[in-house]
């Protein structure tokens, strides 16, 4: 092994280059399965044989695609790399490809069955890529290549030479029979191109290159396939539906039209021509299973991973947990005894897989808790994540450190961990219980050997606003097992604790050692505490000489010398200031001391609280890490809604946004001028059309004035489904007793024009004293909506575990400004 590198080797060049290159473990979580940091600090070795387990559950469905639907549980604590696991799986190379469904919110108030559909048609026309390739980009081509291989292999010599004429001859050929063998061979070829069968051990051939290398146009093709499906599909509902969609996705792929697919799978499949008239659910389920019979033809599994379950189910701490936990797992099994091969993963904490389950109703249990047979695997009922070994968490450390080791001169002597030593990784390894405290301690680790303790440049914590840091105390057995990132934060100071609330300090041990001393190998060293500022909030009574003056964080007393002076901080109880908020929290003042000693156990340096920064606890994130969230899950929301069919098949999806936003504008407080929200349901569904049956309704109220109802809903149809999506929405008008008194409408801002039949519904709702607005919206106004939920369970998975929200109207009245206006009564 390469000898160890000693603090002594990082020269100051060295600790410039590296102070500049930032602390590399300061993005130690996923945010969601499509976080491109998984990415970036991928090492395929960790979690190598629960991959592997789980590419063989899936190949299950791949093989036999009638298997049975099954739920797969992948348990771990808090931080221990489930989502991490799940983003290998969906974007990693390993495994062939599948069409997995990771659902970022989750619609309690609506069907299990229909909730479920549209996420499944969401991803299938959403703009994100699995494994590099769009799904409907994968469904398409394998489906074009498979049916249009049927076509060539079942057409006859005739129809051949008239596919491929000879050239030169032309109709004379035809006439006289010249040329049959080369259309023959031509057809062969192509047909052999497409299915991949020419190119043994190779990738087949790019779908358009094979048809241009044959002669065969885009059109002529996609006529062939659309021609076949008219002949060979049966003319019952089934069969009418698998021929619009077999011709969409044709469509799609050949000539670049997805809106024909995308209006059928949100309008057209309720618009066929039925003998009796299916009920809602009806057709749900039967849309259901003929999208299912497409995907088990193609041989692509259908896999959906429902990730950090806790943000998903308990979004709202107020909600009855165990209600909404069974409605869930109920949802679950009912659709698994109604459609065969969909395989359910389930990423969930340990704690709360065994509070949930276990107080569910026994059928429940049985079919949650049935084991699924892998050949050469065994019997698997549960896949359970473990802390990684000392060997593959080094691994971990050399991806992280990687890119920053490159910008070092190649001259030095040092190790691919630099500038750790072994010793410090094994036992930062051996003593955290997950990868994330892991990660944690190396960043803390990192800012301690780079930074110092004196430097005034340290980088905070993101998430963190000006703030005391103090020393950080062992922490006891029960809270590391948590495994939350409350360890992170907890050397932070809590001012919100009454002193009366506190017990008395236990007394210390004669030696105090913290885990960060412990890494860098200097337990018995001396420690002392100084302060460079601290913030008084209350100061009580002066105590009598020698009474313990409790303080609202225990620190560790044999860290300072018994002289030395204690300041008192002890904090109030109030809720959460506003972001942003200039009024001051206290005067500040000072206890200096010349230096820190280099080993503190918590290397974060004392920054300074400036008066105007508001009283935000350290557990709070700031107003710009909000931001930061905010912009980059607006982005990605952006880059799924932009292909063409995208936003149509997001309408419930958006619907579903539409509601989270108002909900949590409702909780906190979000004011648009005189108005405010009394009451909020997030999601009202009516009518027989399940797609355009929904919508948002809010009660705004102006000072105090009788509230106005308003039914708020997303008018996205195009074509022929524009006319139904209108006159489904103004239906929610009709309903006795009345449920809304005013209807908005969001409408894309490119086709804002009524015409024909939607004109008259829109005139004749107004002659009936029904009124409604149209409200234009761009691109990123829908991002803004399809984005929220999703930022939203960032936030909460960025607090410590039982940490409420923090007060989100200041991020929500700036950032969303214009939609705020366009889905509230009129200011005036």
């Amino acid at each position: 092994m390469t000898a160890t590198v000693t603090e002594n080797t990082l020269t100051e060049t060295n600790r410039d280059i590296l102070k500049r290159a930032g602390n590399p473990f300061r993005n130690y979580f996923a945010r969601n399965p499509d976080d491109e940091v998984c990415a970036r600090y991928h090492v395929p070795e960790l979690f190598a044989a629960e991959r592997d387990l789980l590419h063989s559950i899936i190949d299950l469905y791949r093989y036999d695609p009638l298997t049975h639907s099954e739920v797969v549980p992948v348990l771990g604590n808090k931080g221990a790399g489930k989502t991490h696991l799940l983003h290998s799986i969906k974007h990693g190379t390993a495994g062939a490809w599948q069409l997995l469904v990771t659902p970022g919110v989750y619609q309690k108030d609506s069907e299990f069955l229909e909730y479920l559909l549209f996420q499944i048609i969401d991803t299938l026309l959403g703009g994100g890529k699995q494994k590099g390739v769009r799904p409907l980009d994968q469904v398409g081509d394998q489906l074009v290549r498979r049916v249009l291989g049927i076509v060539l292999r079942e057409m006859t010599n005739e129809q051949k030479l008239e596919l491929f004429p000879p050239p030169g001859l032309g109709r004379w050929g035809k006439i006289l029979g010249l040329g049959t063998s080369q259309a023959k061979e031509r057809a062969e070829w192509l047909a052999d191109n497409l299915s991949g069968y020419s190119n043994f051990a190779r990738m087949p051939k790019p779908l358009t290159t094979a048809l241009e290398e044959a002669g065969l146009t885009s059109q002529r093709a996609f006529d062939l396939l659309a021609a076949h499906v008219q002949k060979t599909e049966a003319h019952n509902t089934a069969g009418l539906m698998r021929r619009h969609i077999y011709q969409g996705f044709a469509k799609a792929a050949l000539l670049k039209d997805e809106s024909d697919l995308a209006s059928f799978l949100t309008y057209g499949f309720a618009e066929l021509e039925f003998h009796v008239r299916p009920t809602r659910q009806d057709l749900v389920l039967a849309l259901f299973k003929v999208l299912m019979e497409v995907f088990r033809s193609l041989k692509t599994p259908v896999v959906v991973a429902f990730d950090q379950l806790e943000d998903l189910l308990l979004a709202r701490r107020s909600d009855d947990a165990h209600r909404t936990a069974e409605s869930f797992f109920a949802g679950i099994v009912q659709v698994m005894h109604q459609i065969d091969g969909l395989c359910f993963l389930i990423f969930a904490e340990r704690g709360l897989w065994n509070r949930f389950v276990p107080s569910l109703d026994g059928y429940i249990q049985d079919r949650l808790n049935n084991p699924v047979h892998v050949p050469k695997q065994g019997t698997v009922k549960a896949i359970r994540l473990e802390a990684p070994s000392s060997d593959l968490f080094r691994r971990v450390v050399e991806a992280r450190l990687r890119p920053c080791l490159d910008e070092l001169p190649s001259g030095d002597n040092m190790t691919d961990i630099f500038p750790f030593s072994d010793e410090q990784v094994l036992r930062i390894a051996g003593t955290e219980p997950t990868l994330r405290d892991m990660l944690q301690q190396c960043r803390h680790l990192f800012d301690h050997l780079i930074y110092g303790p004196d430097d005034a440049t340290t980088p905070r914590p993101s998430g963190l606003s000006n703030e005391i840091v103090r020393t950080k105390q062992t922490q006891p057995e029960e809270a590391v097992n948590q495994g939350t990132e409350s360890q992170e934060y907890s050397a932070a100071m809590a001012f919100r604790l009454n002193p009366e609330d506190m017990p008395p300090l236990p007394e210390p041990p004669k030696e105090s050692a913290s885990r960060l001393s412990a890494y860098l190998g200097n337990e018995q060293q001396s420690l002392e505490v100084t302060f460079k500022s601290v913030t008084i909030v209350e100061s009580p009574p002066e105590p009598a000489t020698g009474e313990h003056v409790p303080l609202a964080h225990p620190v560790d007393e044999t860290l300072a010398p018994s002289n030395a002076p204690q300041p008192d901080l002890v904090g109030e109880e109030s809720s959460s200031v506003p972001f942003g908020s200039s009024e001051p929290a206290a005067m500040a003042s000072s206890v200096v001391a010349p230096e820190v000693p280099p080993a503190l156990p918590f290397p974060a340096p004392l920054v300074p609280v400036e008066p105007s920064a508001g009283l935000v606890t350290s557990t709070t994130p700031t107003y710009a890490s909000l931001v930061e969230l905010w912009d980059q899950e607006q982005r990605a929301a952006r880059r799924k809604l932009e292909p063409e069919g995208a936003m149509t098949g997001a309408t419930r999806e958006l619907q579903a946004g539409l509601g989270a936003f108002l909900t949590i504008c409702h909780e906190h407080g979000v004011k648009v001028g005189p108005w405010r929200l009394q009451h909020v349901v997030p999601e009202w569904t009516f009518g027989e059309h399940p797609t355009y049956g929904a919508i948002t309704i809010a009660h705004w109220a102006c000072k105090d004035g009788q509230p106005w109802k308003i039914g708020l809903g997303l008018f996205l149809a195009r074509g022929a489904g524009k006319p139904k999506d209108l006159e489904v929405k103004l239906s929610a008008m009709e309903t006795e007793p009345v449920v809304i008194d005013y209807m908005i409408l969001l409408r894309p801002e490119d086709d804002l024009t009524m015409t024909a039949k939607s004109k008259t519904l829109w005139q004749d709702a107004e002659r009936r004293g029904k009124h409604a607005r149209l409200e234009p919206v761009s691109l990123d106004g829908f991002a803004q909506l399809y984005s929220f939920p999703r930022w939203l369970a960032v936030v909460r998975e960025s607090l410590p575990e039982g940490m409420p929200l923090p007060n989100l109207a200041e991020v929500i009245q700036e950032k969303c400004e214009k939609l705020l206006e366009q889905v509230c009564m009129p200011m005036q």
